[in-house]
């Protein structure tokens, strides 16, 4: 009964293996089924190792027998013999006796791993049997590596069917930006991606030049430079970049990722043309699923269709680099042409302009920010110290001579006049009494303290007769508004208001000290205002003042006299005049502030 369960026993522990052979889903529970199978099949096995190729020349274990915690270190230099001389070999033992036979797994004249088996001692029959039901074995290794060839290939051809389709979405468009878009837009919806982004290396530097579902973002914005960082990080390491970083693939460094990131997952891969990296692809999901090596490999192969095609677009849109000299190729052949009549006419006349750019004269006039100003202005400031009663205009209100401006408290001026009256008229009883004694010395220091009296009398009263401030001239009020500050100290002197006559102005011209050269006194010009835009206004160069610094800039202040004096004008109107200096070529015109310009750089640069 023992010997038929232990019978029973075995059939079932053999049916479980290859059950488990039959149902394996993942490489690793294959090859350690087969490896079970073969150590089942060869009887009195101690030990087995299974070395399978995992990169580039890299051998590791991929099944221990008979289980993982197995020390089989001593089976190495059996493999390491194996692998290096490519076929089957019998590592004797310290006696001499056979204990190791190592087997190469080889597929199409390729070592891909070698098997290792602890057999103990055997005859020379019972070893080549066991070659032999290693190399029949060995055909079910070779098997799982056309699986995963074929799955391989299949992959890469899904990728190239996926790359083409992409590729026939781009070139439908003939322009850089729609084509951008339309990549983009596809690629979004391809992928199940909730944004997708394009830059074009642009001096070293990556600028987006389209992001899918948005037909407009701002360049400057933080997330735009965020992401282009993310983008010149890939664009540096001609690789790319995913974060997080997918388990089964290597994605470069990725900082900037991170950084752009946050909770999305963030997969950036260049594109290349010739071994030039013309742009950047960036896929971004809000979800935060990392993208897989799969996918990332899809990126890549999508990418390597759509670099060449991107630089031509990019050497069309350059207009030195491309529609210009395919352009001057096209006139070329056109003018060759002899059904092309009118293009040689046509041609000849565009010449015979150019020609007349450099030799017809033209009126050179030299162009200036104006602002019109009152021929003088007056200004009313405080004739003494004190409050601030009335203030009834304000700038802008137009006034006539004599017309009250503000006024002053003046009662603090009423009472020291009242004082000093009195104090008048007891210097006088004074007085009097002194002369009615003969006390002429007494008469005298009271004739000299009532006249004191009598010049603080008149000062009091020239104070209280200017505590009204008038206009002295019928004009418009240039600048001060008291209406806010009644009842505050005021200081003597203090500027209350300006004032500018209504019918006297000056047009204050500020030229640049690049064109003050051409500028003289007498010279004629014309002045349109913003406020009257419709009329041209003549005037006259009457000065040319010192120079002064505006909005970074050195500007002369030129004074000009306007020939109308009936015009409705304000202080503080704005313009732009022009100065008519001579006659110069067209082209000189155009181009001498450049032609200056060059000048003074290579002053400055040239030793």
């Amino acid at each position: 009964m023992s010997a038929a369960a232990g019978d029973h026993s075995r059939r079932a522990h053999d049916e479980a293996l290859w059950g488990s052979f039959a149902s394996a889903e993942t490489s690793a529970e294959f090859c350690s089924s087969w490896l079970a199978l073969q150590c089942l099949q060869v009887a009195d096995v101690r030990a087995a190792l299974l070395l399978l190729e995992q990169g580039s020349g890299t051998f590791v274990p991929a099944a221990v027998w008979p289980s993982e915690q197995t020390d089989v270190t001593y089976l190495a230099p059996a493999a390491q013999q194996c692998l290096s001389e490519r076929r089957g070999v019998l590592l004797p033992g310290q006696a001499g006796a056979v204990i190791v036979v190592a087997y190469p797994v080889e597929l199409e004249g390729r070592v891909h791993g070698a098997v290792v088996l602890d057999v103990g001692e055997r005859s020379g029959e019972a070893l080549q049997a066991v070659l032999r039901q290693l190399h029949w074995g060995i055909g079910w290794i070779e098997t799982l590596f056309l699986r995963r060839q074929n799955g391989d290939d299949a992959q890469a051809l899904q990728r190239a069917r996926v790359a083409l389709d992409v590729l026939a979405v781009a070139a439908e468009q003939a322009r850089l930006e729609p084509m951008a878009m339309a990549v983009v837009n596809d690629l979004a919806s391809r992928f199940a991606c909730d944004r997708v982004s394009l830059g074009v290396d642009q001096g070293g530097r990556a600028r987006l030049l389209a992001m899918s579902h948005s037909a407009f973002f701002e360049k400057k914005s933080q997330f735009v430079a965020a992401l282009e960082n993310a983008m010149d990080e890939a664009l540096d390491q001609r690789r790319s970049v995913a974060f997080p970083a997918a388990v089964d693939g290597d994605s470069g460094v990725g900082i900037a990722h991170r950084d752009f990131a946050a909770t999305r997952a963030v997969c950036s891969v260049v594109l290349s043309s010739r071994g030039i990296g013309v742009g950047v692809l960036t896929f971004e999901r809000n979800q935060g699923t990392p993208f897989s090596a799969d996918e990332a490999r899809t990126f890549e192969a999508v990418s390597a269709l759509l670099g060449p095609l991107l630089e031509s677009r990019l050497d069309l849109h350059r207009w030195f680099a491309g529609r210009l000299v395919d352009q001057l190729r096209g006139w070329w052949r056109h003018l060759k042409d002899p059904r092309r009549p009118g293009f040689r006419v046509g041609l000849a006349l565009a010449l015979a302009l150019l020609l007349s750019v450099f030799l017809v004269d033209g009126d050179y006039r030299v162009s200036a920010r104006a602002v019109v100003e009152g021929a003088l202005q007056r200004a009313a400031v405080a004739p003494f110290d004190g409050f601030l009663r009335e203030a009834p205009v304000r700038a802008g209100f137009v006034v006539k001579q004599g017309q009250v401006l503000a006024t002053l408290d003046d009662r603090d001026l009423r009472v020291e006049r009242q004082r000093w009256l009195s104090e008048r008229e007891q210097h006088q009883g004074r007085y009097r009494d002194a002369l009615a004694k003969h006390e002429r010395a007494n008469a005298n220091v009271a004739l000299a303290q009532m006249q004191e009296a009598d010049s603080q009398l008149a000062l009091v009263d020239e104070k209280l007769a200017r505590a009204t401030i008038v206009a002295p001239f019928d004009g418009v009020v240039v600048s001060g508004d008291l209406s806010q500050l009644l009842g505050s100290p005021v200081e003597q002197g203090k500027l209350l208001f300006e004032l500018a006559p209504l019918e006297a102005y000056r047009v204050i011209l500020k030229v640049e000290d690049r064109d003050i050269r051409d500028v003289r006194i007498g010279q004629s010009g014309s002045l349109v205002l913003t406020g009257l835009a419709g009329e041209a206004l003549a005037f006259e160069v009457r000065n040319v003042s010192m120079a002064e610094a505006e909005d970074g800039k050195n500007t002369f202040r030129v004074e000009a006299q306007l020939d109308r004096s009936d015009l409705q004008l304000r202080p503080g109107m704005e313009g732009v005049g022009k100065i008519s200096v001579g006659e110069q070529s067209y082209v000189w015109i155009w181009t001498h502030r450049l032609s200056d310009w060059l000048r003074m750089q290579a002053w400055i640069w040239l030793p």
